[in-house]
């Protein structure tokens, strides 16, 4: 064998043959990528679009109602929201309903309107006044208590208690609004009731000397 045999069969040896890229499978590489980024996308879209789909319009509060304030179309916007068990929100078709109605809170601005926080009547009336009562377990019944209710205000006063024969002092009031406390079966009841009524209402509340029951018709 002659050198330049040798080298002939060197270079055979050392360089590297070019590999050849079959453009068909690499176009069907490409082509299962898009397809699997298109899925993701349509099933993005689905879920985006079943999400807004479940959204329900209800009423907020567009700008601060004092209390005791009528409230108006202008305090009113539509805001969308997903529906919640434990959402107290009111529905936007109940517009016509609303307006017109009293605010027993002050109603802030940019938050959810709820139907608690609306009484039919202004208060307090002529000759009335608003007393905050502060009741636990057993001096108010289990029954929910709505704003407009009617109730008694049966007093446990010393000297009922020294004349077990004697009625127990008792007076009439309507519930203006409810806010459940901190603890179960707590919440503060707000109660108009004649003017006359009201020093003595407020005495025997803060004594804790007040049970409130419900009369019929509620």
């Amino acid at each position: 064998m002659t050198a330049t045999d040798d080298v002939a069969n060197l270079t055979t040896a050392t360089i590297p043959q070019p590999r050849v890229v079959r453009v068909r499978s690499l176009r069907r590489g490409r082509l299962g990528v898009a397809i699997a980024l298109m899925a993701v996308c349509a099933l993005g879209a689905v879920s985006l679009f079943g999400y807004v789909s479940r959204t329900q319009p209800f009423l907020a509060v567009a700008r601060d109602v004092p209390v005791g304030a009528q409230v108006t179309a202008a305090d009113l916007i539509t805001v969308h929201l997903n529906p919640d068990p434990g959402l107290a929100g009111v529905p936007s078709g109940r517009t016509e309903a609303v307006i017109g109605k009293y605010a027993s809170v002050a109603l802030l601005s940019g938050t959810l309107l709820n139907a608690g926080a609306l009484v039919d009547k202004p208060f307090p009336a002529p000759g009335e006044q608003v007393v905050g009562v502060s009741l636990k377990a057993g001096q108010m019944p289990s029954a929910p208590l709505r704003p407009g209710a009617s109730v008694l205000l049966v007093s446990t006063d010393e000297a009922a208690r020294e004349r077990p024969t004697a009625a127990a002092p008792t007076i009439r009031a309507t519930v203006v609004h409810v806010i459940a406390g901190t603890r179960d079966g707590t919440a503060t009841v707000s109660v108009a009731v004649r003017e006359n009524d009201g020093p003595v209402v407020a005495r025997l509340a803060a004594q804790g000397r007040l049970v409130l029951a419900l009369t019929s018709g509620n």
